[in-house]
């Protein structure tokens, strides 16, 4: 059997040829993004030599390819750019942000029905004979309301609303327990044991209520220990609250969008442009009246281009608003705009919080460009339509006339 010569490796262990074909493609990949430079130079800014027939032929046949496709990818990338502005918009303002508003009411409802059943119940046989608070009614069917809306809003994900559905079957139990203390106000031992058992249902370490803060707000548990109530609204509020940040953030391929639809754009109004004073230098056309109106959705794009910065500055802004829903809402905030309503707006209230959401994310748009997202990209596709039907219509034109004996 011949014996094979085995090369020495590389320094290094690697092989030689490793190091060639890695210069060897640098070298190609540099060579293509020279030529596809000079060539964008070349479609941007013509040479002003266009003497002769075979230039002109070339140069009809580079826009007859250039300015369609161009006209695509520009419409294209700006059009789901657009979109995706637009969207993330709506998913706030008709979703997150209502979800996140009916999580924080229904928490705080909570712990100030919490707050006014121990306040009734101390009372002893009176809290038996006349009932809870009717503010403690009014609560308990606002947090139950808050709930179902969240449930209908459909922010959730589906392992979020089985949370929910556990939630809302806990504050039914929660309920009954605060109703079995009732029964049992004449008896404070029993009395005391339910409203206890309750307590620890609805938060899992429960700060007691003071002369100063009678509605205490409820620190809550994370990880395994978080099986309470308000555990279980604080987790679904911060991965809510998670993904309207995430939705209104700048993503990778949003960025990326923004860049090719910017620069298609630009080489995109300059090809045409150059175009135009081609065909009135070389064809004596003063005005092509379809380049001309190729050219006019191109003057929609910086209002398209202020919706989407609207846009986008109004969702920053419902962050930080969803994030003072989760941070500066409390029972006592709630007690105080509910017992003052002539006071003015409290900045940390659920309500107050709601109508500047709803008026910022309102705010952020141009009215008058609702419904025009979906029709951006086949904008780009009929102008590029019109641009490639007429250059070939020009183009056929002057071959026809350049022939030998045509014009015989």
């Amino acid at each position: 059997m011949a014996r094979q010569e085995m090369r020495p490796p590389a320094p290094g262990g690697r092989p030689r040829g490793l190091a060639h074909t890695t210069l060897r493609r640098t070298r190609a990949v540099a060579a293509v993004t020279a030529e596809l430079g000079r060539r964008v130079r070349r479609y941007a800014w013509p040479s002003s030599a266009q003497a002769t027939d075979r230039r002109n032929r070339g140069y009809l046949r580079d826009r007859l390819v250039a300015l369609p496709l161009l006209a695509v990818v520009a419409f294209g990338a700006l059009g789901w750019a657009y979109a995706g502005a637009r969207d993330d918009s709506a998913y706030l303002r008709d979703r997150a942000a209502p979800a996140l508003v009916d999580l924080a009411d229904a928490r705080a409802s909570l712990l100030i029905a919490q707050g006014e059943a121990e306040r009734n119940l101390d009372e002893g046989r009176a809290a038996e004979l006349s009932g809870l608070s009717d503010r403690y009614r009014t609560r308990i069917a606002r947090a139950t309301q808050s709930l179902n809306q969240v449930t209908r809003s459909g922010a959730l994900t589906v392992a979020e609303e089985q949370e929910l559905r556990v939630v809302s079957a806990l504050v039914v139990d929660y309920t009954s327990r605060i109703g079995r203390a009732q029964g049992h106000a004449g008896d404070p031992v029993l009395r005391d044991a339910e409203l206890s058992y309750a307590r620890s249902m609805l938060c899992s370490r429960a700060t007691d209520a003071t002369r100063t803060n009678p509605y205490p707000a409820c620190p809550a548990a994370t990880g395994s220990a978080a099986t309470s109530i308000v555990d279980r609204v604080t987790g679904l509020e911060g991965r809510l609250r998670a993904r309207l940040a995430d939705r209104a953030a700048w993503g990778a391929g949003g960025i990326t969008a923004v860049v090719v639809a910017a620069l298609a754009l630009v080489l995109l109004a300059a090809g045409l442009w150059h175009t135009v004073a081609f065909l009135r230098r070389r064809f004596r056309i003063r005005l092509s009246i379809p380049l001309a109106a190729a050219a006019l959705p191109l003057l929609a794009v910086p209002f398209l281009t202020v919706d989407a910065l609207l846009a986008l500055h109004a969702q920053h802004e419902t962050v930080a608003l969803a994030d003072a829903l989760a941070e500066r809402t409390s029972p006592t905030v709630e007690m105080i705009a509910e017992e003052r309503p002539f006071a003015g707006p409290d900045p940390r209230a659920v309500e107050t919080l709601r109508g500047r959401i709803d008026e910022n994310l309102a705010d952020g748009r141009l009215a008058a460009l609702d419904g025009t997202a979906p029709f951006v990209f086949p904008t780009g596709l009929v102008v590029a339509a019109v641009i490639a039907g007429a250059l070939h219509t020009y183009r056929r034109e002057y071959l026809v006339v350049t022939r030998p004996g045509a014009l015989a």
